[in-house]
């Protein structure tokens, strides 16, 4: 199939087209694993392993990663939830 436009045409964008975000980019078969940089496996996505995925979990269970949000004394209400237990 030829393109039937003229070479100095500019390019159309596909209309219907939107750009990924970074999650749904590492979820397309053929990603990388985050951790090892491998194949990712449709089993264990967005890992390659389940090795890699235990690695991931005890790396947020570790406090590696963090979502931030506000700090501990920011609380509403202003009373410390475990005080009285």
């Amino acid at each position: 199939m030829t393109d039937s436009r003229s070479p100095g045409a500019p390019q159309r964008s596909q209309p219907h087209a939107r750009p990924q975000t970074q999650a749904q980019a590492g979820t397309k078969a053929g990603s990388n694993c985050p951790i090892c940089g491998r194949p990712t496996e449709p089993a264990t996505r967005p890992f390659c392993s389940k090795r890699c995925a235990d690695i991931d979990l005890s790396r947020w269970l570790g406090g590696v990663y963090r979502i931030e949000g506000p700090e501990t004394g920011d609380v509403p209400g202003g009373s410390d939830p475990d005080e009285g237990l």
